[in-house]
């Protein structure tokens, strides 16, 4: 029903189409609000009914990305052993990949998804939604891992 009303745009989804999208609150993702953050080509999703989860969506030539940002990287202990971890449990998140980014200047850990920017109004809804609820997972893992000082087995957790 959803690519009923949301037929993909000719040259592919831009952030105008997802902006409208995403403002129409999908029943998938319940109460959302969505912003375009201040002179970019970013979409910021936040999923009122999981907790607040902010999604980060961006169209780019041929593709969507979505983005959940996990935490600063300067705040986890034992940092080459949590990125060996992150490989290690990484074929546990479905459609999803663990990464690591820059804002200005700052590393964050970030749990993120990408499709083409021709795929249809339910593919991308679908990958927002199992983002978020990939990363609900993730900062528990996250947190577990900060409070033990790096001592945890997130892989026991996946």
């Amino acid at each position: 029903m959803l690519n009923e009303h949301w037929p993909v745009p000719e040259d592919g989804w831009d952030i105008t189409g997802l902006t409208a999208l995403f403002a129409s609150d999908p029943e998938e993702l319940g109460d959302v609000d969505v912003e375009v953050v201040d002179d970019s080509d970013v979409l910021s999703i936040t999923l009122k009914e999981r907790g607040g989860l902010t999604v980060l969506v961006t169209a780019s030539g041929e593709q969507v990305l979505c983005s959940v940002l996990l935490a600063e990287a300067g705040t986890i202990p034992r940092r080459e052993a949590f990125e060996r971890m992150l490989l290690s449990v990484h074929k546990l998140i479905p459609l999803s990949t663990f990464g690591i980014t820059r804002i200005d200047g700052t590393e964050w850990y970030e749990l993120f998804g990408s499709l083409s920017a021709s795929s249809t109004a339910a593919a991308l809804v679908e990958e927002v939604s199992v983002l978020a609820a990939n990363a609900m997972d993730a900062a528990d893992w996250v947190g577990e891992w900060v409070d033990s000082g790096g001592a945890s087995d997130m892989g026991e957790a996946a």
